[in-house]
């Protein structure tokens, strides 16, 4: 299952660079997240060793620390009312 995450990845990566892809506003978040992370290790993460670039933009993808998730799908924490 990773290697279909790892191949969607880098189309994503790919498809961004020539077209709008579906999910950029969800990919872009999360890049924005991995770029401030401390296990950021120069584009690689260091808990999974995924190459970010492609990581973020795979849509079935999730943060091993719980970041993130797959597109579409929420977090409990998210569902929580803060009132």
């Amino acid at each position: 299952m990773r290697i279909k995450f790892f191949i969607e990845g880098w189309w994503n990566y790919f498809l961004d660079k020539i077209s709008d892809i579906r999910y950029k506003k969800d990919f872009d978040a999360r890049m924005a997240v991995c770029e401030e992370c401390p296990n950021n290790r120069n584009g690689i993460c260091a808990i999974c060793h995924c190459v970010l670039v492609a990581k973020t933009k795979s849509e079935g993808s999730e943060c091993p620390e719980g970041k993130w998730g797959p597109v579409g799908k929420t977090k409990k924490e998210d569902n929580i009312d803060e009132s």
